[in-house]
């Protein structure tokens, strides 16, 4: 049995029933309509899973409707049929982007089937719309220990309830942390909502949670949804919790004990059910000693604490995360599939990301913009190739710490001295001959700017 919400047009009484009795014992809800404009308008406000519709409507034309609900943004899977369409407008149904033709007459059992493939490839396409954009801007790519641990946590605490608390600093991709807990979650055909505790006022920060009623406050001219109650059945995510006042955090932990908000305003209680995640790029426990955090709360939402590692812990998983960008944001911004010189991911490893993968990625866009065809040294930012990384990354070889240390400290005499070659030679007890040698073999241009 199912579910799903069917809309025919045919400006053929008999045919509409014939396919409501058709679908209606397999479970399907089915509404017909005689008159293309009528049915156009139920599609505005009804949410329909597919339409069967007749490409002769006496006086009007099914694909020109078809053409206007595209139009309108009215998206769904699509069934022509008709008793005495051309072959050139059967084609054309098809070539328009419609799932299937029937020809009248049609017996049940080929109607029966034709409706369920389309149901079933219907599902298949949203289910590979919804990975597509989960992996759209997926920066929880990586080869790294760190991001292994951490898949593995996510598969593990996913299909639970228990509240999460991620932290770590900006840019490393909470955000997506708590997206790939919800899409793995049973709750993942429901919605995750996002809130940014940080950018809501005080005075506005419980309505937005819980809701309001009219005349609650002044500008409150109509009852509004709060987040709890948008994220019924399903994940509610608050970003940056510690920058939540005190007095909010107590009706949040009253909220989540009980399962009960209460609107501005508003003396009726309504159950929510609703997933808690938490994310700060703050210490919250440090907030709790200095009495900026409610300790109480700090528990209820840490039962599961989850690190997003920062770039500069990963530095191996660099290379990966830059073609795996030029990819995405080529695609996005309607580029060529650029390549890049390898030599630039010495580069790029040699910096310290304090921005995270967030400025990894608007790193890469900007030379991508600003590059030609192949991504070279010379595209990479002044202030990320003329400044020296000393974090030690554990899953390094040594050779390749050895060439990040020695570039390093190539880079750090040469600003030193200003791009000196006779100072910097002197310095690190060197001939010139082998210096240049070494700034070749680092791609360390002697003029760049050293200020």
């Amino acid at each position: 049995m199912t579910d799903k919400h069917i809309i025919v047009i045919d400006d053929e009484v008999n045919i509409c029933r014939s396919i409501k009795a058709c679908l209606l014992p397999e479970g399907y809800i089915v509404s017909d309509f005689c008159d293309a404009q009528l049915a156009l308008k139920s599609m505005q406000t009804h949410d329909y899973d597919m339409a069967i519709i007749d490409i002769r409507l006496g006086q009007q034309c099914g694909i020109e409707l078809f053409k206007q609900m595209r139009s309108e943004n009215l998206v769904m899977p699509v069934i022509f049929i008709s008793g005495n369409a051309s072959l050139n407008e059967a084609a054309q149904t098809l070539k328009l982007g419609a799932f299937d033709f029937l020809e009248k007459p049609f017996n049940a059992d080929k109607l029966s089937i034709t409706v369920k493939n389309c149901v079933d490839f219907s599902l298949l396409k949203n289910r590979v719309k919804s990975l597509e954009q989960a992996q759209q801007d997926d920066q929880l790519l990586g080869e790294h220990s760190s991001m292994k641990q951490l898949r593995k946590s996510i598969n593990k605490v996913a299909q639970t309830d228990a509240a999460i608390l991620i932290s770590g600093e900006s840019g490393t991709g909470k955000e997506l942390i708590a997206q790939s807990i919800h899409q793995q979650s049973r709750r993942a055909s429901k919605d995750l909502v996002k809130v940014n505790c940080s950018a809501i006022p005080e005075n506005l920060i419980e309505s937005a949670l819980f809701g309001h009623v009219k005349g609650a406050f002044t500008g409150a001219e109509q009852h509004k949804k709060g987040y709890f109650e948008m994220a019924h059945k399903g994940t509610l995510f608050l970003d940056e919790i510690g920058d939540m006042p005190l007095a909010s955090q107590a009706s949040l932990l009253r909220v989540l004990e009980s399962k009960e908000i209460q609107k501005v305003g508003s003396d009726k209680i309504t159950k929510v059910d609703v997933r808690l995640l938490a994310a700060s790029h703050k210490d919250l426990k440090l907030k709790v000693q200095q009495g900026e955090f409610r300790e109480d709360l700090f528990y209820r939402i840490n039962v599961i604490p989850i690190q997003s590692p920062s770039l500069r812990e990963r530095q191996s998983d660099i290379p990966l995360l830059v073609n795996h960008f030029i990819g995405y944001l080529s695609k996005r911004n309607g580029f060529a599939n650029k390549s890049i010189d390898p030599k630039c991911y010495s580069i790029l490893s040699q910096y310290s990301w304090p921005g995270n993968v967030r400025e990894l990625l608007n790193t890469i866009e900007r030379m991508l913009i600003m590059g030609d065809d192949k991504l070279l040294i010379s595209d990479i930012p002044d202030e990320i190739s003329s400044k020296p990384n000393t974090i030690i990354d554990d899953e390094l070889s040594l050779k390749e710490f050895r060439h990040n240390m020695e570039r390093a400290l190539l880079i750090k005499k040469l600003k030193q001295y200003k791009g000196n070659i006779t100072h910097v030679a002197k310095s690190l007890v060197i001939d010139r001959t082998y210096l240049y040698k070494k700034l070749t073999q680092y791609n360390i241009k002697r003029n760049q700017n050293f200020d």
